[in-house]
């Protein structure tokens, strides 16, 4: 009759195959996420435009215009910021939940309760109604009933007896089984997951087809202003002076008329493409 690993054996055990705690990626600062917020495409439209505001101070300078260009680039980075943070935060509390849970394992003949995250390759695990599984093995003896809908989605009942696979996060339905555990922390499927979901979150279909359009849509957006631009640009130079070619040198020499002009035309282009352009596509495309 197997009595389980030893003490020594487990030290061993933990040495070469890791341990059960599933790590969680650098936690990025609330500093860090505000500063990465700023090279998203359109806070960068909206800083070129206060950058262009903030050159030309002492001409012509529209205060309400700037200080709410101020105001969308601060909200537009605090609420992404805080957003993130928020999600960091709560999946650190989730894990940290995770490895309180206790787990029943066999170790010198006695059955001992211990953390989800001291568990070990080649560990004995006693599973009992309720249980969650503390890592991916194979049933030894018993049979149990298991619900996997944490790792496939589906609710019905799956029923596992000796030689089966179980896998971590799993819940057992009902019944009693001993498994002997294979793999632990970040090699198991739920450690699989977990890094995966750190590292990105993958695109659902929806938001790929979306992001096509979203695509299409900026184009059209980007040509519209920079057709506006030209058109403004043109008619304030050569329309408004009568297409006379000296009036039309003389605006054109005219470098603080013409800087004048060109800011208005750059401010056009920023207030359609914001406008025009889809938010997810300007941040994510």
């Amino acid at each position: 009759m197997n009595k389980g690993l030893t003490n020594k054996e487990v030290i061993e055990n933990r040495k070469k195959y890791g341990s059960n705690q599933i790590t969680n990626k650098g936690k990025n600062s609330f500093l860090r996420l505000f500063i990465e917020t700023l090279g998203d495409p359109i806070i960068k439209i909206l800083l070129i435009a206060l950058a262009i505001k903030t050159i030309f101070l002492f001409h012509d300078f529209d205060w309400f215009e700037t200080i709410g260009i101020v105001i969308a680039i601060l909200l537009a980075s605090l609420i992404s910021s805080i957003s993130e943070y928020g999600s960091e935060e709560a999946f650190k509390k989730l894990q940290e939940e995770s490895s309180k849970i206790n787990c029943k394992v066999k170790r010198e003949g006695n059955i001992v309760e211990i953390l989800i995250d001291e568990v070990v390759v080649n560990d004995l695990v006693l599973l009992q109604t309720g249980d969650k599984i503390p890592a991916d093995g194979v049933i030894i003896s018993g049979h149990i009933s298991v619900d996997e809908s944490s790792m496939n989605g589906e609710a019905k009942e799956v029923e596992k007896g000796p030689g089966e696979k179980v896998y971590r996060g799993t819940v057992v339905y009902s019944k009693e089984a001993t498994m002997k555990v294979t793999e632990v922390g970040a090699q198991t499927f739920y450690g699989q997951m977990a890094q995966e979901l750190q590292e990105k979150t993958p695109d659902s279909p929806l938001k790929i087809r979306l992001r096509e359009l979203a695509k299409m849509i900026s184009k059209i957006g980007y040509l519209g202003a920079l057709l506006v631009s030209v058109s403004y640009l043109f008619s304030e130079i050569v329309v408004q002076n009568g297409f006379q070619l000296s009036l039309i040198t003389e605006t054109v020499t005219n470098i603080p008329l013409l800087l004048h002009y060109i800011l208005n035309a750059l401010t056009l282009s920023v207030t359609i493409i914001v406008v025009a352009v889809p938010d997810d596509y300007l941040c994510y495309g």
